[in-house]
């Protein structure tokens, strides 16, 4: 066990006593991509990525020459707004919210010799303005739920206001996965707990929300092994396209294998250029959008093959007016057995702590 502070109280946590940090063995981590928390050690994190990395990389390069381009979110290292000048843009804006990322992303630009095409521009790009309409919107404010990051409304802003007719994006689409799951093949023991190379995120996350708060959380390791159901698609964002912001998505999981439904799977599949080749999927690939585990039941809900869950996935806007809030609710039904409601609620920044099992398990009580 281990303490954090929260607003100068100590919060205990649940640790592993396990340092690895790899997809060979279950980590759980909470999502913080959502939250402005990045450091040197989560940009690094996101650039060891290599499949996300090279795609990015190709795509800049392919579309920017002679064109102007927008960066959003550009990070402490501009690494696209940086390819894109190398590549023959001729102006690149850089937007970034934090203020140190935005200093050192001044100093990667003007290291890599571009300064006089690269603008870096500080804060939110939804209350910046631009000289100019640009020919290519790039961002990775991907979450690890599609959407979570506020892709919808800060893109669809950008589009409205910067992009030009007939302008491109990268990325392309990006359509979130669900699946049952049961954990006992990657959590024997039952007993979820933080890596400790974590642990300095929850304390962060908690600070920049005000309060301690039943985040979301992710596990590396989550795949298909785990899986006691056939796999769908909701949130699907179309980035050339008007988004809604708002959604419900209805869809119906057949269970394949008997087993123990301890919760779901939420991956992304993310196309960076176009559709004509295949996406990132974050429940078979390695990459920095780890899974999402949305636990449903500690003990587990006994289902048999030819079971069915059915889910409605509602995002709305928080009042934040950037970041998607999730309510999940569903049944599971069971051939001659009783069905079973399920439920999960996600916000943004929330304020109920310990309203589950597995947050009493992970922060117990004093």
């Amino acid at each position: 066990m281990q303490k954090i502070s929260v607003g100068g109280v100590g919060v205990p946590v649940r640790v592993s006593t396990d340092t690895r940090f790899s997809a060979d063995s279950p980590v759980l981590l909470p999502s913080i991509g959502e939250y402005p928390v990045y450091d040197p050690q989560a940009y690094e994190f996101m650039i060891a990525d290599k499949l996300r990395t090279d795609a990015y990389r190709e795509a800049v390069r392919a579309l920017a020459p002679g064109k102007v381009v927008l960066d959003i979110g550009t990070g402490q290292d501009a690494i696209w707004a940086v390819t894109a000048a190398l590549a023959g843009a001729s102006r690149v804006y850089a937007i970034e919210v934090i203020p140190e990322a935005a200093r050192k992303a001044r100093e990667a630009v003007a290291r890599a010799g571009v300064a006089d095409r690269v603008t870096v521009l500080e804060g939110l790009s939804t209350r910046i303005e631009l000289p100019e309409r640009v020919d290519l919107l790039v961002s990775e404010i991907i979450g690890t739920i599609g959407g979570s990051e506020g892709a919808e409304h800060v893109l669809d802003d950008a589009r409205e206001r910067f992009l030009k007719p007939g302008g491109d994006s990268i990325p392309h689409r990006c359509v979130t996965t669900v699946a049952a799951v049961d954990l006992r093949s990657l959590v024997p023991n039952g007993e979820l707990a933080f890596s400790p190379l974590v642990v300095p995120y929850l304390e962060e996350v908690f600070a920049s929300v005000g309060n301690p708060f039943d985040l979301r959380l992710c596990l590396i390791g989550l795949g298909h092994a785990q899986f006691l159901s056939t796999q769908a698609e909701v949130e699907d964002l179309r980035f050339n396209d008007p988004l809604p912001g708002d959604g419900i998505d209805r869809v119906r999981l057949r269970v394949t294998r008997a087993g123990k439904l301890h919760g779901l799977a939420l991956g992304i599949r993310l196309w960076i250029a176009d559709e004509s080749a295949e996406p990132i999927d974050s429940i078979v690939q390695w990459t920095n959008w780890s899974p999402v585990y949305v636990p449903l039941s500690r003990e587990g809900v006994d289902v048999v093959q030819g079971d069915e869950v059915v889910l409605e996935l509602k995002r709305s806007l928080s009042d934040d007016g950037v970041h998607p809030d999730y309510q999940l609710t569903g049944e599971v039904l069971r051939n001659g057995l009783s069905s079973v409601d399920i439920s999960w609620n996600s916000p943004h920044h929330g304020k109920e702590f310990r309203a589950a099992d597995v947050y009493r398990s992970l922060f117990p009580a004093a």
